[in-house]
C-alpha cells in the first residue's frame, strides 16, 4: 500500500539531500586591504590547493587599494597566511609578559641605557640588556609598575622568538623539594 502521509523518515538511512544545484561553484569573496596582493600568484594560484582561489585586486582613489579573495571553501579565503601577512604589513605583532610574585619588577632607567629584570624579594637582579637589543626592530616596554612587559615589532615569528627567550630567561630555576624547611628537622 505504501507510506501514510503522516509517516516521518525517522528509519531512512539518509537524509535528505540539498536540491541540485547547476552552478558547478559557488565562489565568495572577501575583502583585505591591499597589501595582501604582496603574496602573489605563488599562493594564490598553487598546485596543490583542495579548492579554487583566485583574488582581485581593486586600486580606486576614493577608497583605496583592496583585494577581493575569493574560494568555494570559506576555509581558504579566510586563511590565517592572508590575516598574518595583512597584519604584519599594517599594524606588526604584540606579545606580554606577565611578570607575576612579590617583589618581582622589571625596571628600564631612562638616564641608564641598562635593563633589568628582579624575580622576588630576596632574588639577585638580572640583566637583560642583550635580549632585549638583539632585534633593534622589536620595542620592549614595561608598565609603570613593572609587572609588564610588551614587546611590539614587524613580524611574528621574530617577536615570538624573542618573547620566548625573555620568558626563560625570567622564569625562575624550580629548586628540588628536600624536606627541609621551618618546621622539618633533618
Amino acid at each position: 500500500m505504501g507510506r501514510k502521509p503522516t509517516e516521518i523518515n525517522v528509519r531512512e538511512v539518509e537524509l535528505p539531500k540539498e536540491p541540485y544545484n547547476p552552478r558547478p561553484y559557488l565562489m565568495q569573496f572577501r575583502k583585505y586591504p591591499g597589501v595582501v596582493c604582496g603574496l602573489g600568484a605563488e599562493y594564490f594560484y598553487r598546485d596543490e590547493q583542495r579548492s579554487p582561489l583566485t583574488y582581485y585586486h581593486n586600486r580606486s582613489p576614493k577608497t583605496g587599494d583592496t583585494v577581493l579573495v575569493g574560494a568555494t571553501d570559506p576555509r581558504a579565503r579566510e586563511a590565517r597566511t592572508i590575516d598574518n601577512y595583512a597584519k604584519e604589513r599594517t599594524r606588526g605583532f604584540a606579545v606580554q609578559i606577565i611578570l607575576e610574585g612579590r617583589g618581582t619588577a622589571a625596571k628600564f632607567p631612562v638616564k641608564q641605557h641598562c635593563r633589568q629584570a628582579r624575580l622576588g624579594v630576596g632574588a639577585k637582579v638580572i640583566d637583560i640588556t642583550e635580549y632585549v637589543k638583539r632585534d633593534p626592530d622589536i620595542q620592549v616596554n614595561v608598565s609603570k609598575k613593572g609587572d609588564l612587559l610588551v614587546l611590539h615589532g614587524p613580524n611574528k615569528a621574530r617577536v615570538g622568538t624573542l618573547a620566548y627567550r625573555l620568558l626563560k630567561k625570567l622564569q625562575p630555576r624550580l629548586q628540588v623539594y628536600t624536606g627541609k624547611g621551618a618546621g622539618n628537622e633533618g
